[in-house]
């Protein structure tokens, strides 16, 4: 599955894995022991608000500071080498106080790599490199956000976003699922990557089940021609569901982008008609557009781009239901950023939950406490799916 962040700290280094963390004593290279008591709790590191409880997205070394992001929220500990530290007074504060440009971060973060007097972040596809000090925001570097591709990382390493990236004196690891890679870098620059990487996070040796999960295989199909709107859209529901999933013990992994919006015989589906949006009772025009799955494996998802769903009791926005053998979900373009996270945990066995708007799975999309979250009970549902494969 992966790490959801990764902590440099002096003669210790910390992984975050959903609601557990281990801390590692090790030098510039390597892996490391791990130290005696660990996997811990979360909860150890007394953060205030409920900031942390299911999770955080990226944490940052700063000197004789450390940051911690967890969807549009940040903290901001003094702390030395080890041990939590303090929590300094006025967090957790909104993410959008670092100025980020161009609607970078707005909904989080994925990692965040100290580099000396230049700081990186990673969203998605896009990073950012800042100037700055030990603390405070700092300035954005002219020509950021710039494509993630930018690092040059080999085959498919971190295309589509990375889970975490820790600074190690002159090495850096970026991990992408259960792969990472070892660069050679300075304080700027990509720098080279290591011989014999990307490399499978086994080599790590955390303790078993740590960092250690199941894979979702997740495609796009779009009836609607793929504009860079369009390909922006796809990212972006990525992007979330990945971000989301990786705290419940899931890694989703992309497989392609096909556009469809050349066939006309499907041309009829742009208004696709759903029924009653009922699992397991598929309509006539599900059954022929769910046929459409070249390239994708059977035990992995297609989410299929549309105009409009009829049917339904609403003005529905995402429908999970699909035919036998021919897992996915059929969406619309929306502002909804987890709209496919919510359809893709139906497939998974979720149902909707009318008693909090906090959950991903409220109906509507109406979340509120964002990101949304899911239950222990709903994680383990989902990893338990035959769609979930072992990593």
């Amino acid at each position: 599955m992966g790490v959801g962040a990764a902590l440099f700290s002096g003669s210790k280094c910390y992984f975050f894995d959903g609601k557990k963390y281990v801390r590692v004593t090790r030098g510039d290279t390597g892996a490391g022991t791990v130290d005696p008591g660990y996997p811990a709790p979360i909860t150890n590191w007394g953060w205030p608000a409920g900031f942390g409880t299911r999770g955080i997205d990226a944490a940052l070394y700063s000197g004789p500071k450390t940051y911690f992001f967890e969807g549009n929220r940040y903290i901001r500990v003094t702390r030395g080498d080890t041990g939590p530290g303090t929590v300094d007074p006025g967090y957790p504060a909104p993410i959008s106080n670092w100025g980020w440009p161009a609607g970078f971060g707005t909904s989080g973060i994925d990692a965040a790599l100290y580099s000396g007097s230049k700081t990186y972040f990673f969203d998605g596809d896009r990073y950012i490199r800042v100037t700055r000090g030990d603390t405070g925001p700092g300035t954005v570097d002219a020509g950021y956000p710039a494509p993630i591709s930018n690092w040059v990382w080999p085959g498919n390493f971190g295309k589509r976003g990375i889970d975490a990236a820790l600074y190690s004196g002159s090495k850096c690891y970026f991990f992408d699922g259960h792969q990472y890679v070892r660069v050679t870098r300075a304080d700027t620059g990509r720098g080279t990557v290591d011989p014999g990487y990307p490399a499978d996070i086994s080599n790590w040796r955390w303790p078993a089940g740590f960092a250690r999960g199941e894979r979702v295989g997740l495609s796009f199909k779009s009836l609607l021609a793929v504009s860079p709107t369009i390909a922006r859209f796809i990212q972006r529901q990525y992007t979330e569901i990945r971000r989301l999933y990786v705290k419940s013990g899931l890694n989703v992994r992309f497989g392609s982008i096909e556009d469809l919006s050349g066939d006309p015989g499907l041309a009829p589906l742009l208004a696709l008609d759903v029924g009653t949006c009922t699992l397991g009772d598929p309509t006539a025009e599900h059954e022929m557009l769910f046929a459409n799955r070249t390239g994708v494996p059977d035990d992995e998802l297609v989410i299929y781009i549309v105009q409009t769903l009829v049917g339904g009791s609403g003005n529905l926005l995402g429908c999970a239901t699909h035919p036998d053998g021919e897992p996915g979900a059929a969406i619309v373009q929306s502002n909804a950023l987890w709209l496919t996270a919510h359809e893709v945990g139906h497939v998974l066995g979720l149902f909707h939950v009318t008693t909090s708007s906090d959950n991903l799975m409220f109906p509507n999309v109406g979340w509120t406490n964002l990101p949304p979250d899911l239950s222990d009970s709903e994680k383990a549902t989902m990893v338990g799916s035959t769609l979930s494969v072992p990593v």
